[in-house]
């Protein structure tokens, strides 16, 4: 997961839809990783989780979503290394690739 902040380049993640995303997803048997650069940690119910490497992370996810499009990551190495994406905040909108899922 790309993001975890409730918006762009910040660290506060009150009302972040990430943090419904990722116990959703854990719930059904995901294993989360996130990558957010102004958020190191988060700890929800049970999960207690570390921020990644943008770029490390992609490669290794089975499935990026981007849920918050902090200008820091490197999004044309992110999109060359992941296998799949989820982009809900329009973040690849210049690029054509049919590994990307927009909503």
């Amino acid at each position: 997961m790309l993001g975890v902040a409730y918006k762009r380049d910040i660290d506060d993640v009150r009302e972040s839809f990430a943090l419904d995303i990722i116990l959703l997803l854990e719930r059904k048997g995901a294993l989360i990783t996130y990558s957010d650069p102004y958020v190191p940690n988060i700890q929800l119910d049970h999960l207690q989780l570390s921020s990644a490497d943008s770029l490390t992370m992609a490669e290794t996810a089975d499935c990026v979503v981007v849920v918050t499009d902090h200008a820091k990551f490197d999004y044309p190495g992110i999109l060359e290394r992941a296998k799949l994406i989820v982009d809900t905040r329009n973040a690849f909108q210049s690029a054509s690739s049919d590994k990307i899922v927009r909503l």
